[in-house]
């Protein structure tokens, strides 16, 4: 092999040596970044890990109505710009988020107070109160935008800016699907029933965005401004049914509604489990937010000791819980007659 040859060899093993260095030194930051981030990560899910379920449930409210707000300012805006009916039927409904934002957060507040001497069954019914409160606004927000709808078809007023309509409400589906997977998150976690219902509202509306997105592209793009109006109707008569639910709800609290016949059934079947159990009757169940109460008395084996009898009652408990976990149950034990 002559000298040049050797010396070519030898730089091209120097250059193809250097290259598996630089590769290996790439290779080592990208790893050392992802770990990083990996470890930025663990550490973020770690600290919310540690957070207690209070925590995570007040954290949740208060995300709720801090979302609730930015869009009702940023619609409002949104609206004085582009003169669209479907914008203000979206800025109506997240009114009716932030009152639903609040009456989560109240109803979150009370219910981590425990129950005093004053209250001994507990604060859940300031929950059914705020929701009559909110039913009272539903139908304020749903009486002014009926009267904007016949306003503006008696006189038109021509669709502007549907550039700035468009953004405005693609930020809304951006910012209520982060909203809504911080709960899902936070629902794991605690199995909040209020948390769960603000989610389940809160994901439709993002069907309903998605429809002013259509009614506002229609309206604009070929000029069927009653469309615009249509679709602001609609939304109108649903802010109504949903008042309705609302109240139907609050007032079941307040009124100590029995828990659906369900409920009362699967209560029954779990005690019938228990041999020494011969009869249950006087079952009464009252639900107060969210917390629910059961009482009903037992009829029960005669030779049965007092630390049996004990035993069984609490087993029942135990099994109650399972289908109410945030349940209260009271029983009468009776010796069979």
């Amino acid at each position: 092999m002559t000298k040049n040859t050797k010396t070519k060899a030898y730089t091209a093993h120097q250059a193809q040596t250097e290259t598996m260095i630089k590769n290996f030194e790439t290779s080592l930051a990208e790893e050392v970044a992802l770990s990083q981030r990996g470890s930025i990560s663990a550490s973020f899910t770690k600290r919310f890990n540690k957070l207690s379920t209070a925590s995570l449930m007040r954290l949740a409210s208060y995300f709720s109505v801090l979302t609730a707000l930015l869009l009702i300012g940023v619609k409002l805006c949104a609206f004085f710009v582009t003169n669209s009916l479907a914008l203000l039927s979206s800025l109506m409904d997240s009114c009716l988020d932030l009152g639903a934002s609040f009456v989560s957060l109240f109803a979150i507040r009370q219910a981590l107070i425990p129950a005093d001497k004053d209250h001994r069954f507990g604060h859940g019914k300031a929950e059914a109160l705020g929701g009559l409160s909110q039913g009272i606004i539903i139908v304020a927000s749903a009486v002014f935008l009926l009267f904007e709808t016949v306003d503006n078809y008696l006189h038109p007023k021509p669709l502007q800016r549907l550039d700035v309509g468009l953004w405005v409400m693609l930020f809304s589906i951006v910012m209520t699907f982060l909203l809504i997977t911080f709960q899902r998150y936070v629902i794991r976690k605690t199995n909040s029933v209020s948390v769960n219902a603000d989610s389940a509202h809160y994901t439709g509306d993002v069907l309903m965005n998605v429809g002013v997105i259509i009614s506002m592209i229609v309206s604009y793009a070929f000029g069927f401004r009653w469309v615009d109006s249509l679709f602001a109707l609609g939304v109108s008569f649903y802010l109504f049914y949903t008042s309705l639910h609302v109240f139907k709800q609050s007032l079941s609290i307040l009124m100590d509604r029995e828990l659906p016949l369900s409920i009362r059934r699967k209560i029954k079947k779990i005690a019938y489990r228990h041999p020494e159990i011969k009869s249950i009757h006087d079952l009464r169940t009252r639900n107060a937010g969210l917390h629910s109460f059961v009482q009903f008395h037992i009829e029960m084996k005669r030779n049965l000791t007092l630390e049996q009898t004990h035993q069984i009652c609490d087993e029942l408990e135990t099994e109650i819980k399972e289908i109410l976990p945030d349940s209260e149950t009271f029983i009468h034990p009776e010796p069979l007659k």
